[in-house]
């Protein structure tokens, strides 16, 4: 990465009056930013060359006729990354325009509170962070990446510090319990542990214990001998002892019945197997590692899981956060999974607009790294452009912010794009006052300072229905 990330909260700020500059460092410094000064395009773009700051915060109208564009012009030349913001205290449309169309990140009109200059300039960071962060992740894109343990990704502190963990257990052979929600990559976390120990080069199996009713999972588990149930025509060897010398996973182990608990105890106890109608015990050596999506000591008191099982599969507990605890690892994942599957669809995906990851790290994941996985799936299938846009996220991850539409508009003529981003607020805006009073059009209403026949004009104008989803109409 470049120097201006090592100087993440530094913001360059331009202004020809020095009391209006003072007042705006002043303003800025108060909220922890390193401030970084001049007075004129010149002296602006020096100090660009020399520190490389991230943010740029420019009057437009100085000395020279609209020299706040030049500076923007310039600074973009010196370095594409950089974010600049301008502002006046007199704005026009034209000059708005020309910035969004130079490269400008944002155009404020003015600031009469500190809310007005602050989010801006905090929105502003954020971008340059994540913009960034994709130009390094792209230039990674066909080499290995950092924060890899197999298959699994992060480049945060807390999946740092549990891939240098699970690596380091694996070379034991312990049981080892795995804990996370459904989605957060159990499974893949499992392969990698069998991956990095000395068991590799054998087999590893991994067995939904969850999705298979007792009597069909016992037999998978342990097998039968022939004549052991009506059917039972062959001799058939279990997965432990498929998994001899090598590494069975057992995934939602909390849905296992108890009497089959009693038996898997047996087998991390005996270390032994037997078939079913069978009464010689065969001998095995394998790993087990196993998972939940439930927190096992509660799944103990409320007497799910026998206790001596518990202590015995969790010799090593490993917990893997859920994606919303990791946000800053979805960049890196997103980066993942395009170069897995960019050449799914007709055109091949290079990269994801900025504004895209900035949008997925404000969404809150419920389903984990695999609602991730399938969404760039589909986008990256659905692709007809070798960039993915924010317009190319399903309407549920974008977010509502006028300021972010704008971006996307400023190809079209003044009234057509101001059409398109009210459209949009006013379908947002709706939607989002419905579900959050329960769709009951009155209080809707009054909350939002309308009367009824508004809102149903509103709903008919922008397609919304105002009924509950599955509330017939």
């Amino acid at each position: 990465m470049d120097s201006a990330n090592e100087k993440p909260n530094t913001i360059l700020v331009v202004d020809d009056d020095r009391t209006v500059l003072k007042s705006v460092v002043n303003l800025l410094q108060s909220a922890k930013y390193n401030c970084l000064t001049a007075t004129d395009k010149d002296q602006a773009l020096d100090v660009i060359r020399r520190e490389r700051p991230p943010v740029v915060l420019t009057d437009i109208k100085m000395k020279g006729e609209n020299d706040g564009l030049r500076v923007l012009e310039e600074a973009k030349n010196t370095d594409p990354d950089i974010v600049v913001l301008l502002y006046t205290g007199y704005g026009t449309v034209p000059n708005a325009v020309e910035a969004f169309k130079k490269g400008a990140f944002d155009f404020i009109q003015k600031f009469n509170t500190h809310h007005d200059l602050l989010l801006p300039v905090e929105r502003a960071f954020k971008f340059a962070h994540v913009q960034r962060e994709n130009v390094y992740l792209r230039s990674r894109l066909d080499l290995t990446n950092d924060g890899v343990f197999y298959g699994a990704i992060g480049t945060s502190p807390i999946m740092l510090r549990l891939f240098e963990k699970a690596k380091r257990i694996a070379q034991s052979t312990a049981t080892v319990l795995i804990v996370g929600e459904t989605g957060t990559g159990k499974e893949i976390l499992s392969r990698g542990i069998h991956h990095y120990s000395p068991r590799c080069n054998e087999s590893f199996i991994p067995v939904a214990v969850g999705t298979l009713p007792e009597t069909m999972l016992e037999d998978e588990l342990f097998g039968h001998v022939k004549g052991a149930f009506t059917g039972a025509n062959i001799e058939k060897p279990g997965l432990f002892e498929a998994a001899d010398q090598g590494t069975i996973f057992l995934d939602e182990i909390g849905e296992v019945s108890f009497d089959l608990q009693h038996k898997l105890l047996r087998v991390l106890q005996e270390k032994t197997v037997r078939r079913l109608g069978s009464v010689k015990e065969r001998s095995i050596d394998v790993r087990i590692v196993s998972a939940t999506n439930r927190d096992p000591e509660e799944l103990v008191k409320e007497g799910r899981m026998r206790e001596d099982l518990y202590f015995r599969l969790n010799v090593i507990q490993l917990r893997i956060p859920p994606l919303r605890e990791r946000k800053e690892d979805i960049p890196a994942l997103v980066y993942h999974f395009l170069r897995q599957h960019r050449d799914i669809g007709i055109i091949e995906v290079e990269k994801v607009d900025p504004q895209v990851l900035l949008a997925l790290q404000d969404y809150k994941w419920p389903g984990n790294v695999r609602e991730l996985q399938y969404l760039m799936l589909g986008m990256i299938a659905e692709a007809t452009h070798p960039v993915i846009r924010l317009e190319d996220l399903p309407k549920k991850f974008r977010p509502s912010s006028a300021i972010i539409s704008t971006e996307s508009h400023v190809e079209l003529k003044f009234k057509e794009a101001k059409a398109r981003i009210i459209e949009t607020f006013e379908r947002d805006y709706l939607e989002k006052m419905l579900k959050l009073y329960d769709y009951n059009i009155t209080v809707v209403a009054k909350k939002a300072g309308l009367n009824r026949k508004t809102i149903y004009r509103l709903a008919e104008a922008r397609g919304i229905s105002l009924h509950k989803p599955g509330q017939a109409e």
